[in-house]
């Protein structure tokens, strides 16, 4: 894995530990070293939203990062299931989508997500933490056509008995919001 392909995916686990509601909140405190810079929503289309920060000083002459984020709640009780952060490596052709999934699940399996009717494609999960556990996929051109023109994406985890559990992901806006992360990258 290259350097900026690894700074990428941290900037992404970075992102998916702030809440969205805290890319909304402005605060007046000024800025110091030891904070990390506020992402700004740039946008909502629909059911995702469009945040960008500063990129880092070693970030190959870009001036900030933006990314799409949904985070999918249970209806019920408004818990956050899952989360998904969607952006671009520095100098990368196809964007990769980061997913904070549910503690408790069992890894095997790893993760199957199907757009519609499409084939299901598979991806593992890397690690878990207290905050849930993590797997990215690169979406290719294909799966990229299939989100832009799909309803909605299904994920597929496995609970610990090993029954599929599915996890619905709205593409409603999707297009919007990565033609918007696109028209940013340097």
């Amino acid at each position: 894995m290259n350097a900026p392909w690894r700074k990428f995916l941290a900037g992404l686990v970075i992102a998916l530990s702030i809440p969205a509601t805290t890319a909304l909140a402005q605060t007046d405190a000024p800025e110091t070293e030891m904070q990390a810079p506020q992402a700004e929503v740039r946008g909502q289309y629909q059911d995702w939203i469009v945040r960008c920060q500063p990129a880092p000083e070693d970030a190959f002459g870009a001036g900030e990062l933006c990314e799409m984020y949904q985070s999918v709640s249970e209806s019920e009780n408004g818990q956050t299931v899952f989360e998904v952060v969607i952006g671009y490596p520095q100098g990368a052709e196809s964007p990769i989508a980061l997913f904070n999934l549910p503690l408790g699940m069992r890894l095997p399996p790893g993760v199957q997500m199907q757009v519609d009717d499409n084939e299901p494609v598979r991806f593992a999960i890397q690690i878990c933490l207290t905050s849930g556990c993590r797997g990215d996929i690169a979406l290719d051109d294909s799966l990229v056509s299939q989100m832009r023109a799909g309803a909605e994406a299904t994920l597929t985890i496995a609970d610990p008995q090993g029954r599929g559990i599915e996890l619905p992901l709205s593409l409603s806006g999707f297009s919007a919001a990565l033609d918007e992360v696109e028209a940013s990258r340097p």
